[in-house]
């Protein structure tokens, strides 16, 4: 009982993180004005993408995985790569501030070469961000250690945006940036601190650690479906900026903030589930009934918001973001049921990845990825906003039946056995 009341905990945690994105960028559009908010929604796309091509994607899956897998805590098991992984991120990142530039469109101002540098501060931030979460629920710590440290720094992000909006009428983008990468250093302090501190042996020899070839492999393996590229990569509003402008790129950012919340809950179900399908690999009958049990909560859970969202998407527009952004209701509504399909996605794809058969969930979302940009391409051209949630929803449909195929065809791995300090796996 108490296993899921803290895994119900950290779901809630990544749920209210999602409340906070929504206030803080009702907040930001309020300051910025739809263009503005336009250019914060390019940054923050941006350098989300830019974590999820590099170290932010796949790693943190398999360092989870690896870590409940072996029951290793995170310094031990992963410390001595932490030195490659930071000269990783950073020369990942800079080529997302140039980027940024670019598809802004005037690269002769000295602003928009500020916001670029913004784009990969915040980007190795988010790479950061994401393996600290990863490495607390692969060495087991207590989850409310792990729902603080999804919650502050996008609580900090929220709450500096208020004191902001409350002292100002207006602000510039590069400032609301700027508030982001302080809140967001602050917020990866304290998840640092939150890790256990390292231990050895009783005769002082170092314990255990984890094998940066072995990690690579599995990173690799589970590349496509870890990053997820449908939504993970915030493809529809990059292209929306770049083809249609950041006028209509702040309408869509409107309609996609309320459909994220779908997204955020299913992303929040697979992160608890996939250490614990992992450390449960040696025992496929206790395996199978947990993942039976999560497919069904994730089933009614994503169901019953996706229809409230839907149903409420009018007055919450016009009233979180004010009637300028009326406009955004149409293709918020196909947005927000697309988003349930694609929040179970996850949940799916983190069953097939504790089960290390991550490598089948890449194929599926490799192959529809194309398909995903193409329709949001035709659409964006023709101006018609309503097809690109149209075409969200026909991928969402097409992966979640794929891979419920093959979540039911996948076997177990064998696995030794652990050091006993893995997650456990009661929930």
């Amino acid at each position: 009982m108490t296993q899921r009341i803290a895994s119900l905990f950290v779901v809630f945690g990544g749920f209210v993180v999602q409340g906070l994105l929504m206030v803080s960028g009702i907040v930001s559009a309020r300051l910025l004005g739809v263009e503005g908010r336009g250019e914060i929604a390019l940054v923050v796309s941006l350098s989300t993408m830019a974590a999820q091509l590099t170290l932010g994607g796949s790693l943190p899956n398999a360092v989870t995985n690896r870590l409940a897998g072996r029951g290793l805590l995170a310094r031990d098991g992963v410390g001595h790569l932490v030195p490659r992984w930071v000269l990783l991120g950073v020369v990942s990142a800079a080529p997302f501030a140039v980027l940024f530039a670019i598809l802004h469109g005037d690269v002769a101002e000295r602003g928009v070469w500020a916001l670029g540098a913004c784009v990969a501060v915040l980007a190795v931030q988010n790479m950061a961000f994401r393996l600290i979460l990863a490495a607390l629920l692969g060495e087991g710590a207590p989850m409310a250690r792990v729902a603080v440290a999804t919650l502050l720094p996008q609580t900090l992000v929220t709450a500096s945006m208020v004191v902001l909006f409350v002292l100002v009428d207006r602000t510039s983008s590069l400032v609301v940036s700027l508030v982001m990468v302080v809140s967001f250093g602050i917020g990866l302090a304290v998840g640092l601190w939150a890790l256990a501190p390292s231990t050895r042996r009783p005769d002082g020899a170092p314990v255990d650690r984890l094998e940066g070839d072995d990690l690579w492999r599995l990173t690799r393996s589970t590349y496509v479906g870890s990053i997820g590229p449908i939504d993970g990569l915030a493809l529809d509003r990059t292209l929306v900026g770049a083809i249609m402008g950041t006028v209509a790129l702040g309408l869509f950012s409107a309609a996609a903030a309320l459909a994220s919340l779908p997204g955020m809950m299913g992303t929040g179900l697979a992160t608890v589930l996939l250490p614990r399908v992992a450390a449960l690999q040696s025992d496929p009958d206790q395996e199978r009934a947990l993942v039976r049990r999560w497919l069904v909560t994730a089933v009614l859970a994503l169901t019953g918001v996706t229809a409230a969202l839907a149903l409420l998407a009018e007055p919450i527009i016009v009233i979180a973001f004010g009637d300028d952004f009326r406009g955004a209701v149409p293709v918020a509504r196909w947005l927000v049921v697309a988003a349930g399909f694609l929040g179970l996605r996850r949940v799916l794809v983190a069953i097939l990845q504790g089960r290390d058969r991550g490598g089948v969930a890449s194929w599926v979302e490799l192959a529809l990825t194309p398909v995903l940009v193409v329709g949001i391409v035709i659409a964006a051209r023709a101006d018609a906003t309503q097809g690109i949630g149209l075409t969200m929803l026909a991928v969402g449909i097409t992966s979640v039946l794929a891979l419920t195929v093959l979540v039911r065809r996948a076997g177990h791995r064998r696995v030794g056995p652990t050091t006993g300090r893995g997650v456990s796996p009661s929930a």
